[in-house]
């Protein structure tokens, strides 16, 4: 079992938390909306924009989800120290968005995604750890939740910074200088908390069911995520003649982000006053089914903000418990960021199979409605999961 936290976090870490988080995030998704699928469209053109973008989202998910893992393993190594895991893992990001910026070819745009992704799945390691170590239990619904809703506002952040200072260069350095500054604030407040023990081994831990079962719901849902976002800036070219994509995404994602923030925070305040977590997971893999449906059904661009909101209820919904329910199913203290950084692989791996699912069904026999209505199956596939998780309330 895991040991908990008694002491109560107070406000000003959990904001200095939620901006480090809102950084790393802005790193991540402010490429994968607008500045990745751009350069992909500019080096490939029309004809092979789509196979290089999955190219490259694919050599990143790859990276991320052995990175994740390792940066937990070194983390817990070190006595469960995580701010030199934060410091050093948004260096190696950071210097990947600068190869981005100037990158001319494919090989140069992979292997700065691949530094991207590598490098900040440290900093988001030790984010996730971080709640196990100083946060407890009754809180851990609440700040869970702003683990998650900071995300969606880096994504907002990420996306408005790309459509702003404009697509390109000029975008990668404004999202390379915005992931450190947000997350400034988090190394002067937060105290690591390091183990007891003087050292501490490379231990596994062999993963409980009830892990194994919230590892597989997370990994689900993350995948209706990525597979609603990987060709989001196509679909709305494409499929629904909109004349300026990026600024639909950001529209899109705007809508997205305010419903998935209102729900995620309210939810998680909701979670810990009830201790229930599992009516949240059900009613996020109903709205997410829903809201993907309609992306399919009805390619119309009002269509598309109002699924746009039901996406984002249904993923503030997941997330306003997502990091309660992992951190509950943890096997001990000890590996805590190991597990954290495997169960962080079902976030990741998502990531690698989106494009890989994605590419065949919207370049082949069939097309973004395939591609969406097998979205919606999967969040039902989740909520046919979550009864085998019997250890959640």
């Amino acid at each position: 079992m895991t040991t908990v936290a008694a002491t109560p976090v107070r406000r000003r870490w959990m904001t200095a938390y939620g901006l480090a988080m809102v950084g790393v995030a802005a790193g991540w998704f402010g490429p994968i909306q607008i500045l990745l699928p751009e350069q992909a469209a500019r080096l490939a053109g029309d004809g092979g924009k789509e196979a290089l973008l999955a190219l490259v989202t694919a050599w990143g998910a790859a990276a991320s989800m052995v990175a994740n893992p390792l940066w937990g393993v070194l983390s817990d190594r070190i006595r469960s120290r995580r701010l030199p895991i934060f410091v050093a893992g948004t260096v190696v990001g950071v210097s990947g968005l600068l190869v981005l910026a100037s990158a001319g070819s494919t090989a140069t745009m992979v292997t700065g995604w691949i530094l991207v992704q590598a490098g900040l799945n440290g900093p988001m390691a030790a984010l996730a750890a971080m709640i196990g170590d100083v946060v407890p239990e009754r809180q851990r619904g609440t700040v869970g939740s702003l683990f998650g809703v900071a995300q969606i506002v880096g994504v907002v952040l990420g996306t408005a910074v790309a459509v702003a200072v404009g697509q390109g260069m000029i975008g990668y350095i404004a999202v390379a200088i915005a992931v450190p500054a947000l997350g400034a604030a988090l190394l002067v407040i937060h105290r690591d908390v390091p183990m007891k023990a003087d050292r501490v081994s490379w231990k596994w831990t062999r993963p409980s069911a009830p892990f194994a079962w919230a590892w597989l719901i997370r990994f689900l849902l993350n995948l209706v995520n990525a597979l609603v976002l990987v060709y989001l800036f196509y679909y709305l070219s494409d499929r629904v003649g909109v004349t300026d994509a990026a600024l639909w995404v950001l529209i899109l994602t705007v809508v997205n982000v305010l419903f998935a923030g209102i729900v995620g925070a309210i939810g998680g305040v909701l979670s810990d006053r009830w201790e229930r977590r599992r009516i949240f997971v059900a009613v996020a893999a109903v709205t997410l089914a829903a809201g993907t449906a309609m992306l399919a059904l009805v390619p119309v661009v009002w269509v598309a903000i109002g699924a746009s909101a039901l996406v984002g209820a249904g993923w503030g919904a997941y997330i306003a418990v997502d990091m309660a329910v992992i951190t509950q199913v943890l096997p001990d203290a000890e590996t805590r960021a190991t597990m954290l950084g495997v169960a962080n692989i079902a976030g990741t791996l998502p990531q690698l199979l989106a494009p890989v699912l994605a590419a065949p069904i919207v370049t082949g026999p069939g097309d973004y409605r395939t591609l969406y209505l097998v979205t919606a199956a999967i969040a039902l596939l989740a909520l046919a999961v979550l009864p085998r998780l019997r250890a959640l309330r």
